[in-house]
């Protein structure tokens, strides 16, 4: 038997009901900039599993300049059913989801997409895998790298699982000279 003088060890009881089991999204709102219609799918499977509540599809209609003149590389239809159908995947996988199309230069494209990130308040931006080689991405750039240098939040760099080649994007962030 315990003394008067003993002190019992506090016990706390919480309620089954008090519990929170549920976790919340670490990326609400998710910046998803497509090419093309076959990356619908993969963009909502990869939405979905970071969580979020929240989704913009981006497609940019890239344009060039020819003589002082400005030509868009594909019509405001096809770039219109690019983003339709991307949007129709995520609002099927339970995601509120929106969706623009936004006219770049080709060649700022990236920084398309950054200030889209910027004006929106995303919380990650989800990129598809590079398409480039490796010596075409050393010899004109790359439009991840350049994301990955300027994104104002994390950027996911996906790739399809049926890809049987493999390329390593290298940023020079923490690289010393």
């Amino acid at each position: 038997m315990k003394a008067l003088g003993d002190r019992m060890p506090a016990v706390e009881t919480v309620l089954a009901s008090d519990t929170d089991t549920s976790t919340q999204p670490v990326f609400r709102r998710v910046l998803v900039p497509v090419e093309d219609e076959t990356q619908a799918v993969h963009a909502a499977e990869l939405a979905r599993r970071a969580g979020a509540s929240e989704a913009r599809v981006l497609h940019l209609n890239l344009r060039e300049i020819i003589g002082g003149r400005r030509f868009d590389l594909e019509s405001e239809s096809a770039a219109s059913s690019v983003v339709e159908a991307t949007v129709f995947e995520l609002r099927m996988a339970g995601i509120g989801t929106s969706g623009q199309v936004r006219h770049a230069l080709v060649g700022r494209a990236a920084e398309a997409i950054v200030a889209e990130a910027n004006e929106w308040g995303a919380d990650l931006i989800v990129l598809g895998f590079p398409r480039r080689s490796l010596f075409a991405t050393r010899l004109f750039g790359s439009v991840t790298l350049q994301v990955l240098q300027h994104a104002p939040c994390p950027v996911l760099l996906a790739s399809s699982a049926s890809r049987d080649r493999l390329h390593r994007v290298e940023s020079p962030v923490g690289r010393r000279s």
